[in-house]
């Protein structure tokens, strides 16, 4: 295993304020153009990605979200007319509460997904070559 020197810890938090940055420019471009933070569109994408319908659980793994915080988040998007929750008695779980998108939600994550792209293309994807690309998608092979 290769030692923990100064080069990878440099490396290390490049990577982290990199990711930062791009993901405030795309926060802040969707939040003026939309009035949509990108957390609430990821979330949005999330549950369209699965067919329009899922159930939270499901929802906080594929987002990577503490239970809480998406709670909050979906608490939000359903007074905004975004998505209704529908608890869905389980056999297994009566607690299950499963969330849906609704035509507002899914028009609204439509025309932000327009500004999202754009930004991702501008600010990303514009600067990797396809070697670029591949070391990337290998290294986050290693690190997921």
């Amino acid at each position: 295993m290769p030692r923990l020197d100064a080069e990878r810890i440099a490396l290390w938090r490049r990577w982290n304020i990199a990711s930062t940055e791009l993901q405030r420019k795309v926060d802040a471009q969707l939040m003026e153009d939309h009035d949509l933070p990108l957390a609430w569109f990821e979330c949005l994408g999330a549950i369209r990605d699965a067919g329009g319908t899922m159930r939270v659980h499901e929802l906080s793994e594929a987002l990577q979200e503490l239970p809480s915080s998406l709670s909050r988040r979906l608490d939000r998007l359903e007074e905004e007319g975004m998505v209704r929750r529908k608890r869905t008695p389980l056999p297994d779980d009566r607690r299950a509460v499963s969330v849906s998108l609704t035509k507002a939600g899914r028009e609204v994550w439509r025309d932000a997904n327009i500004t999202f792209r754009r930004m991702v293309q501008h600010h990303f994807a514009v600067h990797l070559t396809e070697t670029d690309i591949a070391a990337i998608q290998r290294v986050l092979g290693k690190l997921a």
